[in-house]
């Protein structure tokens, strides 16, 4: 149910029968040599919009820009600063809650993100005790990471992984070139880095990743298991 496609009367009729708005959030960013600059974001609208129709739950267009200061070394990246990405969540929070909505699940594909929202959810929640603020980032459910650790072993890395990357495989079939093996480097460095540093330390963008092993049909088991797991949390608060 995006609501995007929807009328205000539409909505209305909607906040009458239940609260809850999916909201995806990533980031436009550098991926390594062969990973779009949409990957979080491409990634995270796709989820939400899968649970949201299968649930009967509204999804706010994607937010596809987020904090990704430590990438502007990278041609294609935008960024909000930490102190800007959190106060655009609880704008669009408040926003929403002035119509009725009050459980927020955020379906988000940027790690990056994280620190902001924490601090935007903790400032909000303060004032406004009647509300509810989920954060989900894809790949942290306990049996996400079996897969992925099946699936890539100790090669899937943290930034442009060949788990984000198997993804967009998937779901963007021939948007995505294959890449040939590389070598998997592990620096040592200090968190977080400056965009220039972050260049420096990793140079194509990589943090720890092989995406050659990237593959569509894993993306696909991937996609599969987050819509089933986080639908299954999602089902629990909306049937509530």
């Amino acid at each position: 149910m995006r609501l995007a496609l929807m009328t205000w009367p539409q909505v209305k009729s909607y906040l009458r029968e239940r609260d809850a708005i999916l909201i995806p959030t990533g980031a436009t960013e550098q991926h390594g040599p062969n990973g779009l600059l949409g990957t979080d974001h491409l990634v995270a609208e796709r989820l939400a919009l899968a649970l949201g129709e299968r649930w009967e739950v509204a999804v706010l267009p994607v937010l596809s820009v987020g904090m990704s200061q430590h990438h502007l070394g990278f041609p294609g990246t935008a960024s909000f600063t930490a102190a800007g990405y959190s106060r655009m969540l609880t704008e669009i929070v408040e926003s929403l809650a002035r119509h009725g909505f009050r459980t927020f699940y955020f379906v988000n594909g940027h790690g990056g993100n994280t620190a902001a929202a924490t601090a935007a959810a903790s400032d909000l929640l303060a004032r406004r005790e009647d509300l509810q603020w989920i954060w989900r980032s894809w790949w942290e459910h306990p049996q996400v990471k079996a897969l992925e650790d099946e699936l890539f072993g100790d090669r899937n890395g943290d930034h442009a992984t060949a788990a984000e990357i198997s993804m967009t495989l998937h779901l963007y079939p021939g948007a995505v070139a294959p890449m040939a093996p590389v070598n998997v480097e592990r620096p040592a460095h200090e968190w977080p880095l400056g965009p220039g540093a972050f260049r420096a330390t990793f140079p194509d963008g990589r943090m720890y990743s092989d995406p050659s092993l990237a593959d569509a049909a894993k993306g696909k088991r991937l996609f599969e298991l987050c819509v089933e797991l986080y639908g299954a949390e999602l089902e629990a608060l909306v049937e509530r």
